[in-house]
């Protein structure tokens, strides 16, 4: 008989096209666990997450994937379903529920690194706003959202732009934070679970065309998902950039691993570093069960590796057991 996995999605309730990007995630996961010989049913976190979790325990999957990314539409409440699932002892994909809390929670993540003497870009909560220094430049970030959400314009300002600061004054002090802004390279890391530990996937650099020379280098909104934007289309992926600086590499191998370690991390991480003009490596953020549609950059790190997508989701599966 064949086992059964679940794949678990959230509700799409904005039809916004991050949130709508799940059902591409859930398409892939249903393909290759097809291919891998499971049962698949799909199933959405709706209303009431312990109702959802009673109706998986009746059906005695193998295991849920899990790619719940949010709860009525709020990120912040991301690691409730798996909270739930944990506490009826499902087995689930991915990061551990305590994991997904910690890497959910910018501030705590910010915390963590700091206490473990790993670079992370200053912060500040709303309260704080006169001590920002004056000839350094800031960005605006939720909590717990993801970093782009909201922000169809550049949300990166200085402490002498007034009507900036006023419309920060807007935002809600326990949601949102400010953070110093990085002036460098952008990196992103992949991480894959694997027999012997977890597995770096080549390295991907976000290249920021000429259109960026005299604009912030952020990935926003419009950088993300309007793939008509002049943003989306001058920033492009790149592999093999830190083959001319092996100890760069290192370095970022190495904090790569130990976050890994730190955050007890499991099935599949991305961890994004920014690189100084000191060629110094900050985390920007610690990102658990990262997005892995078609076109993220997760996949597109494992597919420069070699693998397939069906590989993939194999190794994530034999983790989660």
């Amino acid at each position: 008989m064949k086992k059964l996995i679940i794949v678990l999605h959230n509700a799409i309730s904005s039809g916004s096209l991050d949130e709508v990007d799940v059902l591409a995630q859930r398409d892939l996961v249903k393909t290759a666990c097809l291919k891998l010989g499971y049962q698949v049913e799909c199933m959405s976190s709706a209303e009431d997450p312990m109702k959802v979790a009673r109706d998986i325990h009746l059906r005695d999957p193998d295991m849920v994937f899990n790619l719940v990314e949010a709860l009525w539409g709020k990120g912040e409440l991301i690691y409730v379903q798996a909270a739930v699932l944990n506490s009826l002892g499902i087995p689930f994909t991915g990061v551990s529920l305590e994991a997904l809390f910690l890497t959910t929670n910018k501030l705590l993540t910010k915390n963590i690194l700091r206490s473990n003497n790993i670079l992370t870009a200053d912060y500040f909560t709303l309260d704080q706003v006169a001590d920002l220094n004056s000839r350094k430049r800031y960005i605006i970030k939720p909590i717990w959202e993801e970093g782009s959400l909201g922000f169809i314009n550049n949300p990166v300002f200085t402490w002498k732009n007034m009507d900036m600061i006023a419309w920060i004054n807007s935002f809600s002090k326990r949601h949102y934070f400010i953070e110093e802004y990085i002036e460098g390279r952008e990196i992103n890391v992949s991480l894959l679970a694997g027999k012997n530990g977890p597995e770096i996937l080549p390295i991907a650099e976000i290249i920021f065309s000429d259109y960026f020379k005299d604009k912030d280098k952020i990935l926003g909104y419009k950088a993300k998902w309007l793939v008509d934007s002049d943003e989306y289309q001058e920033t492009k992926r790149a592999f093999g950039r830190l083959d001319s600086d092996p100890e760069l590499e290192k370095k970022i191998r190495d904090l790569s691993l130990k976050i890994w370690d730190l955050f007890g991390l499991t099935g599949y991480a991305r961890i994004d570093f920014r690189i100084n003009k000191k060629c110094e490596p900050y985390i920007l953020e610690v990102n658990g069960n990262p997005c892995i549609s078609p076109d993220s950059g997760f996949v597109a790190s494992v597919e420069e590796a070699g693998y397939s997508q069906k590989t993939m989701i194999e190794r994530i599966i034999n983790d989660a057991r």
